[in-house]
């Protein structure tokens, strides 16, 4: 299982940015667990995130192949855009293994357009594996900093600390979405989320961005803990728990960014 969290940035113009963020556990029932499994992507090249949850497998080795062929142009958005990612989608999964099947989840997210002209777009894709049935639902963007989305084994309790947050004076804000998502992950309340938090998202300009975590005084990058001396030779840029922009490797809020208080 998983908790994956994706919300809206809104300024005092409109939308100006789209994150998803994820734990990075993989269960296999209650027997055995895996702290550093990738469960966010961010295409290199275009304006494209993803992240999943439910079953591990098949979106695991899906969404690379999907971020391949945006990249290399075999799937374009055009009219809808997730209509071409979905088919694409479906159609890996034409020859899947009946007995294999299981429910997951994709949020997908992207943008037409930069700078003032942006338009940021998100959509949940769903299977259900008792009906074999797909679905592809359109998330409308909201006014204000706000959640778009959560689910997951873990969601509750991203849900009741996401109420604290938003009763505090940071409510209303990215760093309350992200804040309430990283205090629910150091809790462990949930046994299926764990590891550090891992986080991609859109901005009004350029490709998608992969971000780097500074969690519980540790480093992490797509899930994986990454060393001190790694994260000096990256040109990654980091997020504390409080989605304070910090120094990936002493942890400390650069000087330039914005102070950000707990709730």
């Amino acid at each position: 299982m998983t908790t994956i969290v994706a919300w809206a940035g809104v300024d005092q113009r409109k939308v100006a940015s789209v994150y998803i963020a994820s734990d990075s556990r993989i269960s296999w029932g209650s027997s055995h667990i895996w702290n550093q499994g990738r469960k966010t992507f961010a295409a290199t090249g275009s304006a494209h995130i993803f992240g999943y949850w439910g079953d591990v497998l098949f979106p695991s080795i899906a969404l690379p192949t999907v971020l391949d062929e945006l990249a290399a142009g075999v799937v374009r958005s055009k009219g809808s855009a997730f209509g071409e990612i979905g088919n694409g989608i479906r159609r890996l999964w034409t020859d899947y293994p009946k007995q294999e099947q299981r429910d997951f989840g994709i949020v997908m997210a992207t943008r037409r357009r930069e700078a003032m002209d942006a338009v940021f777009e998100l959509a949940i894709m769903t299977f259900d594996s008792k009906t074999g049935t797909w679905d592809l639902k359109d998330v409308p963007m909201p006014q204000s900093s706000a959640r778009l989305h959560i689910a997951g084994s873990g969601a509750s309790e991203v849900r009741n600390a996401g109420l604290l947050w938003e009763e505090s004076s940071q409510g209303g804000t990215s760093r309350a979405v992200y804040g309430a998502f990283t205090e629910a992950l150091a809790h462990g309340t949930d046994p299926y989320s764990g590891g550090g938090p891992q986080l991609v998202g859109l901005r009004r300009i350029g490709p998608a961005i992969r971000f780097g975590t500074v969690f519980q005084g540790k480093r992490y990058l797509a899930g994986a803990r990454v060393t001190q001396a790694t994260v000096r030779a990256s040109k990654v840029e980091w997020f504390n728990e409080l989605f304070e922009r910090v120094d990936g490797a002493r942890g400390r809020r650069l000087s330039d960014a914005q102070r950000h208080l707990s709730r």
